[in-house]
């Protein structure tokens, strides 16, 4: 399944930029456009912003448990390979233990992208 498509959109400087979406931002997104109330619009993007904290820090939680317990490291696969929004939770952390030099975690989500791809390279192989 794919989770993202390539847009088109208008930055801030009202140049015309492209970006990666997902069914998790399209559903926020839509929730929004058509509201005109200003503390309505606040209120949803809060909400939306509290729940990709929490999908964070499960993805967070699920990868520490990992460094003991393989099982946690296949939930936080699935999690990921899942979740509407995965793909940038995956970057986000990836991103976060580059910053803060937190080199279990970094060497986990290397092993977890490398088998994101073999499988997703092995689901491939059987389309054929």
């Amino acid at each position: 399944a794919v989770v993202s498509t390539q847009s088109t959109g208008i930055d801030f400087d009202n140049k015309i930029v492209n970006y990666e979406t997902n069914s998790f931002c399209r559903k926020w997104a839509e929730t929004i456009a058509f509201e005109s109330d200003a503390f309505q619009v606040r209120q949803i993007l809060e909400d939306h912003k509290v729940t990709a904290n929490e999908d964070m820090n499960t993805f967070r939680r699920l990868l520490h448990l990992a460094e003991a317990d393989h099982y946690a490291f296949f939930q936080g696969y699935e999690f990921i390979k899942l979740h509407e929004n995965g793909k940038i939770l995956f970057e986000m952390l990836t991103h976060e233990s580059t910053v803060y030099s937190l080199d279990n975690l970094e060497n986990l989500l290397d092993i977890l992208q490398k088998f994101r791809l073999y499988k997703e390279n092995q689901s491939g192989d059987h389309g054929r």
